[in-house]
């Protein structure tokens, strides 16, 4: 028997309060048959109701809420402000306590976040809970002239309280269940109309019942997989039943591409084109490699986080080295010597600057590559078990659920008993390097990791 289901509270993340409000943005999504709308209840009065989440549409860069929201409600715009999105009243006043929205689902990709929309096949559709995190604002000029971290004397915030109504089936989550359930969500997708997820194993999976049935069957059964080897060697990720939700974007385009990422307890991935109508390694390796990176996540990103955004190649690289080791022993004949020489290669042209500062310069793939092959110097020390160095780690700072370089690092003396090699990763990370190639080599040689020259002086596993 199907019956209207209502989902639990959840507040959404945002940054701490600058001012004491009277209580959350209640904001209430739901589904009248095709039809998307959302009810906005605001605790006080304000000039402007401005969304955390504001970065824009990836393909040109312009808000991707304009296009998708309008406002229902007489006497409400919703603008561009500067890097903002937000509510204004028409008339220059304060915007109304309640404020109507339709929404007509966006599932383009969103520079630097998540997807807010997901269509799985049918009448499945997926929404995030995230970008409907507001904070008020005193004045609206003031989003004209605000940075990403807004100034406190302008903005008040409480969190945002978001509930999810409606559809014809029991209705579900997937992401930060329980959060979302206790109120204090840290990302959560609602979805709507969407089949009973696949049990496999502990590990629930949802896809999109129009994905090519190739690539469904084996996602399908390979995630499972990678959770149970990931489990067993780094231990509990205090996770209950991790998800995959797998979303079909069509074969418009040609070619193949692939994205996605990771949520507390939740794998995100989105394929579309062409080239996966029909099977084939290359595609097949990329996705489990794919998987296998995201879920490495629930460990390197949830049971431990990063401190500060330059300690975040501990995160990333290590996630790489993780899923490269993981499809290699799962799959026979997956090697990863080409992508590990990739990630040598990317770490010599963008170390000649400081390496912790690459996530500000938006040198991202310095980050990743890098981060890898500290990684690799820390697997070599560890006498190639990377899972028992990441475990270790973990271990150590499970408590603070956080670690920065200078925790790396200690590990990393402890697994090697050789200071300079901290030293060495510590001066590029810090420094960079005038040579990044030799330097890169050096600390390969003191690692006691084989490795060739090329003939620009690459090294070369």
């Amino acid at each position: 028997m199907l019956r209207p289901a209502i989902a639990l509270a959840v507040l959404a993340a945002a940054p701490a309060p600058a001012q004491q409000q009277t209580g959350p943005v209640e904001t209430v999504v739901t589904r009248h048959g095709d039809t998307f709308v959302a009810d906005f209840t605001f605790p006080s009065d304000a000039a402007a109701w401005a969304f955390w989440r504001s970065t824009p549409a990836e393909s040109d860069r312009k808000s991707w809420r304009t296009r998708s929201w309008t406002v229902l409600t007489p006497g409400v715009q919703l603008q561009r402000r500067g890097r903002y999105d937000a509510f204004v009243a028409s008339n220059g006043g304060a915007v109304p306590r309640k404020v109507r929205i339709r929404i007509k689902p966006f599932t383009e990709e969103v520079a630097a976040d998540y997807v807010p929309a997901l269509l799985l096949g049918g009448r499945s559709v997926a929404l995030f809970d995230g970008h409907f995190a507001a904070f008020s604002v005193r004045l609206a000029s003031a989003l004209d002239t605000m940075g990403t971290e807004p100034d406190e004397s302008a903005i008040g915030d409480s969190g945002t309280r978001v509930r999810f109504v409606g559809g014809r089936r029991p209705f579900r989550l997937a992401g930060d269940v329980a959060g979302y359930r206790s109120g204090m969500s840290s990302g959560a997708y609602g979805l709507f109309d969407v089949p009973r997820a696949t049990i496999t194993n502990g590990v629930a999976t949802v896809i999109d019942s129009e994905m090519p049935g190739w690539f469904a069957s084996d996602v399908g059964a390979f995630t499972p997989q990678v959770i149970r080897l990931l489990q067993s060697r780094l231990g509990p990720s205090g996770l209950v039943e991790p998800t995959i939700l797998a979303a079909w974007e069509g074969a418009i385009r040609d070619g193949v591409s692939m994205n996605g990422g990771t949520l507390k307890g939740l794998i995100l991935m989105r394929v579309e084109g062409r080239g996966a109508l029909t099977e084939g390694k290359w595609l097949r390796d990329r996705a489990h490699w794919f998987i296998a990176h995201e879920a490495s996540h629930f460990w390197l990103g949830q049971a431990i986080g990063y401190q500060s955004q330059r300690d975040n190649w501990i995160m990333e690289g290590g996630a790489d080295l993780l899923a490269a080791r993981t499809v290699q022993k799962l799959v026979r004949g997956y090697s990863p010597q080409e992508f590990l020489n990739e990630a040598i290669t990317d770490c010599a042209k963008g170390a000649s600057k400081p390496v912790a500062d690459a996530p500000e310069r938006g040198e991202y793939r310095t980050t990743y590559a890098c981060g890898t092959l500290f990684s690799l110097v820390a697997e070599r020390a560890s006498e190639g078990n990377f899972y028992g160095f990441t475990r270790a780690l973990i271990d150590r700072h499970r408590s603070k659920r956080e670690v920065n370089t200078a925790d790396w690092l200690a590990e990393l003396n402890r697994a090697s008993g050789k200071p300079a090699l901290s030293g060495a990763i510590r001066a590029l990370l810090d420094k960079g390097a005038s040579d990044p190639k030799s330097a890169i080599a050096a600390l390969l040689h003191d690692g006691g990791i084989a490795f060739t020259v090329s003939a620009d002086g690459t090294p070369k596993l």
